[in-house]
C-alpha cells in the first residue's frame, strides 16, 4: 500500500512538472517568433541596402559632403537644404546607409523603411512650391519602437506584438510628418516592456553604447540614444516615465528633453498593457526627443504644440508654444545640489555639475546651492505608485513570453507575500541593505485604499516641494542625471536605485531635460558613497561601474516649473552655448562608419 504522504508529494511533482513544460513551451514559442522576426528583417535590410546602392548609388555624394550631412544637427541640415548645398534625397541616402552600418554595430535599431523614406525625400526635390513654413521639413528621424507607425509593430521588445503591423500612423508620427519631417525611417530599440534602463529583446538581441560595448546604452530610450549618438539620425522620438529619455542620453552623451507631462498628447504610443491603455496615470510617461543641440529639441516642441494636436486630442490643454518664454533675457535663480542624500553619485558626475552651475554663474544667473527634499520618500512613491498593481499589466502584456532575466528582482519584490515583507525587510537591513528594505516595503500590490493613500502622500509630497522652491525663488533646478556613468549590461536591476535622479522630476511631475557635459577622467574612475552611510551591494555595484570607465559621456540635468517647459529649454541653449564644443563627447564609432565600402 503506497503511504499517503506519497499523494501530495506526487500531486506536487507533477503540479511543477507541468509548470516547468508549460514555461518550456512558451520559451520555444518566443523564441521561435523572435527568430522569424529578426530573420525577416535581416532580408528586407538586404534589399533595402540593394536598392540604395544601386537605384540611388549615382546620387551617393562625395565623402565631403558626406561628412558634412551626418555630423550636421537637424537645425543645420535645414539651412544647407535651403542653401541647395545637397539634395533631400542625398541626406535620406547617408543615414540610411549609416543606419544600417551603425544598427550591425551596435543592434541599436529594429524595422527599417528607408525605401518609403527616400520616396518621400525625392517628393520635396521634386517639389518647386515654398513650403519654408515647415519646421522639419525633409528632415529623418528615428521613432522608439512603441509609438505607433502605419506598417510598423509596436513591439515594445515582446515577441507576442512582432508581426502586428499597424494600419496607420499614431498621433505623434502624424504631427511630426504635417511639419515636412521624414519620421520613423528607421524605428530603435527599447528592452521588453520598457520597464528598465537597458535596451535589448528577444527579437532584436543587445543593444551596446556606441563609446564602449560592454556598456549598456541606458533605456528604454536607449536605441535613440546610441542611434543619434553615432550620428546615424539627427533626432530620435522616444519616451519617458522614470528617465527613459534622460538616461540615454546621459549616457550616449546626447541632448535629450521629458516634457512637462500631459502638455503633448499620449495617443498613437502604445503602452505595456493587454488593455491599451495604463491603469496608473499619477506618474504619467510623455514623448519627448533626442538629439545633438537645443535647437533640435525645440524643433520638435513647436511641431508637436500645433492646432492637430489639439484638435485630434481635446484631453491635451490648449498650450501653445511660447516664443517670447523661450527669448526672454531675464536673470534666473537657479538652485542645484550634487547630491540627492539616496544614492551618492560618482565623481564625473559631481563635477559636471559644479562645472555647469560655474558656467550660468558667468552667464549672470543666481546659482545657489539646494538640498532636495525627502528623496526616499520620492522612491517610495515612485515604486508604490508604479506597481501598485503587482505588476501584473506588465506580466499579462508578455503574453506569456518568458520575461527578461533582468526583471528578477522586480517581479519577485512584487510576486512576495505583503505579510512577509517586513521580515524580510528588516533582514535586509541587519546585512546592511538599507536601500533594498526601503524598495521591497514600497513594492507589491496595493489595495484601493493602499492606493488612494499614495495618492495624497504624492500630492503632499508634490506641495513640498514646489512651496520650498516658490519659497527660495527657485526657477531651475541643476542636478545630475544619474548616479553614475554607463552601466555595464545587466546592472540596471540592481542599481535602479541610482536613477532617483531622474524619477524623483516624473513624480513631481517636471519638465526636465539633458546637456551632454564631459567625460569621465582617467583619474575619476572610482566610487565611494559619500558620507559612508551606504555600504551594500549597490555601492559595490557602482564601484564595478566606474572602473575602466575613462571617456564615458557625462550629462547634467535642468528641470523647471511645470508647463514652463520653454524656460528649460532657454536655459539648456543658453549652457550648450557656454561650453566648448571640442569638450562635448563624440563616440569614435561615429566618425568610422564606412557607407562607401559593402
Amino acid at each position: 500500500m503506497i503511504p499517503i504522504y506519497v499523494w501530495p508529494i506526487g500531486l506536487l511533482s507533477s503540479l511543477f512538472f507541468w509548470k516547468w513544460l508549460q514555461r518550456s513551451r512558451y520559451r520555444s514559442i518566443s523564441r521561435n517568433c523572435a527568430v522569424r522576426k529578426r530573420l525577416a528583417r535581416d532580408k528586407r535590410r538586404e534589399e533595402l541596402l540593394h536598392l540604395l546602392r544601386t537605384k540611388y548609388a549615382a546620387q551617393l555624394p562625395e565623402p565631403k559632403i558626406t561628412e558634412k550631412i551626418y555630423k550636421s544637427t537637424a537645425t543645420e541640415l535645414l539651412d544647407s537644404l535651403k542653401r541647395k548645398e545637397f539634395t533631400y534625397t542625398q541626406v535620406v541616402l547617408v543615414l540610411s546607409l549609416r543606419s544600417i552600418k551603425i544598427g550591425q554595430e551596435i543592434n541599436c535599431t529594429t524595422e527599417e523603411f528607408f525605401d518609403q523614406a527616400i520616396q518621400a525625400a525625392e517628393t520635396f526635390d521634386a517639389d518647386t512650391d515654398d513650403q519654408s513654413e515647415l519646421l522639419l521639413k525633409g528632415i529623418p528621424m528615428s521613432i522608439k519602437d512603441h509609438i505607433d507607425q502605419k506598417g510598423a509593430d509596436s513591439s515594445m521588445g515582446m515577441t507576442a506584438r512582432n508581426f502586428q503591423p499597424l494600419l496607420k500612423d499614431g498621433l505623434i508620427v502624424q504631427l511630426m510628418k504635417e511639419q515636412g519631417a521624414i519620421a520613423g525611417f528607421v524605428r530603435t530599440a527599447t528592452i521588453q516592456g520598457m520597464m528598465l534602463p537597458e535596451s535589448e529583446s528577444e527579437t532584436y538581441g543587445v543593444a551596446t553604447n556606441p563609446y564602449n560595448r560592454t556598456r549598456t546604452t541606458g533605456g528604454s530610450s536607449g536605441g535613440d540614444g546610441a542611434l543619434v549618438a553615432a550620428h546615424g539620425a539627427p533626432i530620435g522620438i522616444g519616451s519617458d516615465i522614470g528617465g527613459s529619455i534622460r538616461i540615454p542620453a546621459h549616457f550616449c552623451g546626447v541632448f535629450g528633453y521629458k516634457p512637462t507631462p500631459g502638455r503633448l498628447t499620449r495617443k498613437g504610443v502604445t503602452v505595456p498593457s493587454t488593455k491599451k491603455y495604463m491603469g496608473e496615470t499619477n506618474v504619467r510617461a510623455t514623448v519627448g526627443p533626442l538629439a545633438r543641440c537645443t535647437d533640435d529639441l525645440v524643433l520638435v516642441m513647436r511641431s508637436f504644440l500645433q492646432e492637430t494636436m489639439w484638435t485630434e486630442d481635446t484631453e491635451t490643454p490648449r498650450q501653445p508654444w511660447r516664443e517670447e518664454r523661450f527669448n526672454e533675457q531675464k536673470r534666473l535663480t537657479i538652485g542645484y545640489y550634487t547630491n540627492d542624500n539616496w544614492f551618492s553619485p560618482a565623481p564625473a558626475c559631481i563635477r559636471a555639475v559644479n562645472e555647469a552651475a560655474d558656467a550660468l554663474r558667468k552667464l549672470g544667473h543666481k546659482v545657489i546651492p539646494y538640498t532636495p527634499i525627502d528623496v526616499p520618500e520620492a522612491v517610495r512613491l515612485y515604486v508604490g505608485l508604479v506597481g501598485a498593481d503587482g505588476a501584473r499589466h506588465f506580466l499579462e502584456s508578455l503574453q506569456n513570453e518568458p520575461p527578461n532575466p533582468f526583471y528578477s528582482l522586480l517581479i519577485f519584490a512584487n510576486k512576495l507575500p505583503n505579510f512577509l515583507r517586513p521580515l524580510l525587510a528588516f533582514i535586509l537591513r541587519l546585512f546592511g541593505e538599507r536601500r533594498s528594505a526601503h524598495t521591497l516595503l514600497a513594492s507589491g500590490p496595493k489595495s484601493a485604499y493602499q492606493y488612494f493613500d499614495l495618492v495624497i502622500d504624492l500630492r503632499q509630497y508634490t506641495d513640498r516641494w514646489l512651496d520650498e522652491m516658490k519659497k527660495n525663488r527657485i526657477d531651475l533646478l541643476l542636478t545630475p542625471v544619474n548616479a553614475l556613468p554607463a552601466y555595464r549590461r545587466g546592472q540596471s536591476s540592481t542599481l535602479f536605485s541610482s536613477c532617483s535622479y531622474t524619477f524623483l522630476f516624473n513624480v513631481l511631475h517636471l519638465p526636465a531635460g539633458v546637456v551632454p557635459m564631459t567625460v569621465v577622467r582617467d583619474d575619476e574612475q572610482y566610487y565611494e558613497d559619500i558620507g559612508h552611510s551606504n555600504n551594500d551591494m549597490m555601492v559595490s555595484l557602482a564601484k564595478d561601474v566606474c572602473r575602466e570607465s575613462a571617456g564615458l559621456p557625462i550629462g547634467v540635468q535642468l528641470a523647471g516649473w511645470p508647463n514652463d517647459d520653454e524656460r528649460v529649454l532657454r536655459v539648456m541653449k543658453e549652457l550648450e552655448n557656454a561650453i566648448d564644443k571640442s569638450q562635448r563627447p563624440v563616440p569614435a564609432l561615429a566618425n568610422h562608419i564606412d557607407i562607401y565600402a559593402n
